[in-house]
């Protein structure tokens, strides 16, 4: 009876992604509806998955299901977000020999790249790029392959998202786990719609840490140094799980650990580093923008205060950065927690940013993060109110509906935790 359910639930989830080819009269209200809907069956799609004992046949028809969610898309143009076309531009500017880093793309030095089809699609044209060189790569290669179309961006994403699913389900068979839970990636509608409808590049960085934990689990530790440091040119916030690799190693294990990503980011780095800088926009970005945050928006609300509310949040993160560097957990429990911490302190939480959590809910399963990739959904709310009236209007009724389960399922987590603890150690 559940089997029959769950392939119930995978036909409608494929006449939902096929919705998207329906000419709508409001692209955005039917994105945001469908995101919402896919979100709420997801939710039982992964109790059915944790109910059944799924074979290695079984496991291999679902995740093929998953990429074809991802194959019907990726003709779809983006609905509810312009930063595709950003990308392109950087990659239009490297095909032409210039560093993105140089110049803000309304420079009159890059006035004769203007096509006309570009330059008015995207936001902020008048800051230089915040997006990372690992980033860049692909922007650059998606622009030799396909011009100005979004489609080879697409076409990168689905041989990245192939990789990604890929070294998830090696990995969890090299730790033990069962191979099922790649299901929890391969099916879940947040990567599939933000990657194959909207385009967004972090599904490139989520390769690169799957394929940093999948040669982690098999002692290849120097080329997984190699790959962390990748990974950080790809995404800044996997700096974060590298002070819990460094813990407890030997000091031959240490000093390789210093040294590879360090000497990989720096060489990433250097060439961009010459003709520009690229963390020019990233810290305009980290003092003014803000929007979906959890606990950012409560001090905000309390302070009045854009400055104090990112003083605040940011202390609270690193105490339970602190918290985690001195527990007992493993290492792909810490690296799941930390990631969540950080959406939850962040002043920008955008839906893409939680695909993240998406491949580290399948690695490490935990209830917090299947409800947190799921009512990140409602967030979509903010950009229809914007494309349909022009203004970004926050709710707090909403950011309850979006963070407060994920804190209550987080916290009884954490209880959960601490009490088998007891148990094992006989206090119980």
């Amino acid at each position: 009876m559940i089997k029959p359910f769950l392939y119930s639930l995978l036909i409608i989830n494929t006449i939902i992604y096929i919705s998207f080819y329906f000419p709508f009269t409001s692209p955005i209200v039917h994105f945001t509806a469908s995101s919402i809907l896919l979100s709420a069956l997801f939710i039982f799609i992964v109790i059915i998955i944790r109910k059944l004992e799924i074979n290695g046949k079984q496991s291999v028809f679902l995740i093929l299901m998953g990429i074809l969610f991802r194959l019907i898309l990726i003709p779809i143009e983006p609905v509810a977000s312009n930063d595709v076309y950003r990308y392109i531009w950087d990659g239009k500017v490297q095909a032409n020999g210039i560093n993105p880093y140089t110049y803000a793309p309304i420079d009159e030095s890059l006035s004769h790249l203007d096509s006309g089809q570009l330059l008015s699609k995207f936001n902020y044209p008048h800051l230089k790029t915040i997006y990372p060189p690992y980033s860049q790569w692909m922007f650059l290669i998606a622009y030799l392959i396909a011009g100005e179309s979004v489609w080879g961006i697409k076409l990168l994403l689905f041989v990245s998202e192939i990789f990604t699913i890929l070294f998830l389900f090696l990995t969890l068979r090299n730790l033990k786990i069962d191979e099922k839970y790649t299901l929890i990636y391969a099916l879940s509608p947040l990567p599939i719609i933000q990657f194959f409808v909207d385009a967004h590049a972090d599904g490139f960085g989520i390769t690169l840490i799957a394929i940093f934990f999948y040669l982690f689990s098999t002692n290849r530790l120097l080329y997984s140094y190699f790959t962390l440091g990748l990974s950080i040119t790809a995404k800044l916030i996997t700096l974060m799980i590298y002070p819990f690799l460094l813990k407890g190693r030997s000091i031959k294990n240490f000093i390789a650990l210093l040294i590879v990503p360090a000497v990989t980011v720096a060489l990433v780095y250097l060439p961009y580093s010459i003709t520009g800088f690229p963390f020019e926009s990233l810290f305009i970005f980290a003092q003014k923008w803000y929007s979906n945050g959890a606990v950012f928006t409560l001090f905000q609300n309390i302070f009045n205060d854009n400055f104090l509310a990112r003083i605040f949040s940011v202390l609270l993160f690193f105490a339970g950065f602190i918290w985690l560097y001195f527990s007992k957990k493993d290492f792909k429990e810490k690296t799941y927690l930390i990631f969540i911490l950080f959406f939850l302190f962040s002043p920008v939480v955008h839906p893409w940013y939680i695909t993240w959590v998406a491949f580290l809910t399948a690695l490490n399963f935990r209830w917090s993060g299947v409800i947190l990739i799921s009512t990140i959904s409602i967030s979509n709310i903010y950009a229809m109110n914007y494309l349909l009236k022009n203004t970004w209007e926050m709710s707090d009724w909403l950011l309850m509906l979006e963070y407060l389960p994920v804190i209550i399922f987080l916290i009884q987590e954490e209880f959960k935790f601490r009490n088998n603890k007891a148990i094992n150690r006989g206090l119980i």
